[in-house]
């Protein structure tokens, strides 16, 4: 998003696109619910809540976005051995849910782990460096800060195949289609302009824009980005299921609902 700003190409699309940072989740939901914001970077978990509180968004195209969980314990080799230990996250939210999955897959449950409840992402990693909490699950451009203090990494999700990051959108904005199909093509613009390049070449908007530190940026490779695409049916309905069972969503939700065509 910010590449397509930079690079002009949503002015050339004939959008004029204000880009919001937010210093936690919290923040840019309640910029939401306040309609506040036509369009978000969001999550999975997160689109379920605004489901539950009928603001009408939508989910327009899935995101490059991923998470690692992270360990200090070095008795951790991988996923099973989280069994016994502490994980500081918040529960309800999508590093919860990505977490649980994980579990799951190794024979484990989330009983056989112990959640530290830590609001703040800065927070959770510095109790992990701190050796008070055993593991967090984190993105970037704090997963990359963990790597460099030392942190050990022992699941990563793959943004081709496990979208928890989306863009998502408002009602108006979602029936809006030649609005949306500008947008897609000023996003697919840049993707094709970030794959070409290295993070070398966009040390500014890591660090100003993104909050990356000087001396992570310089040493990040960035990940291939994907076209906008839609979230796997499979996995936002795990996610909405995922909110029924922590209580965000009252009722069985069809997912697919929630999720519009890929503008073109």
């Amino acid at each position: 998003l910010y590449v397509a700003q930079k690079e002009g190409y949503f002015k050339d699309q004939g959008l004029d696109v204000k880009l919001t940072n937010f210093k936690s989740p919290k923040e840019r939901d309640a910029a939401i619910s306040g309609g506040q914001l036509d369009a978000a970077v969001t999550d999975v978990v997160a689109l379920a809540s605004y489901v539950n509180g009928d603001l009408g968004w939508k989910s327009a195209t899935g995101l490059t976005g991923y998470f690692g969980i992270v360990t200090s314990d070095d008795s951790v080799k991988n996923v099973a051995d989280l069994k016994g230990k502490s994980v500081a996250t918040l529960p309800r939210q999508t590093p919860t849910f990505y977490l649980y999955q994980q579990l799951k897959q190794n024979g484990l449950s989330a009983s056989d782990v112990t959640i530290k409840e830590v609001p703040a992402i800065p927070a959770r990693l510095q109790l992990v460096e701190q050796k008070q909490a055993d593991a967090t699950i984190l993105p970037d451009p704090f997963l990359s800060m963990a790597k460099a203090s030392g942190l050990k990494e022992i699941a990563k999700s793959d943004p081709k195949t496990y979208q928890t990051t989306i863009l998502g959108v408002d009602k108006k904005l979602g029936n809006d289609k030649a609005t949306l199909a500008k947008l897609t093509t000023a996003y697919n613009k840049a993707v094709a302009q970030i794959n070409k390049h290295k993070a070398s070449d966009y040390q500014e908007i890591l660090t100003k824009d993104l909050g990356f530190p000087e001396a992570v940026a310089k040493n990040y490779t960035l990940p291939h980005y994907e076209k906008a695409g839609r979230v796997p049916a499979k996995m936002l309905q795990a996610a909405f299921n995922y909110a029924k069972e922590e209580g965000i969503l009252k009722n069985d939700i069809d997912a697919s609902h929630y999720q519009l065509p890929v503008a073109k």
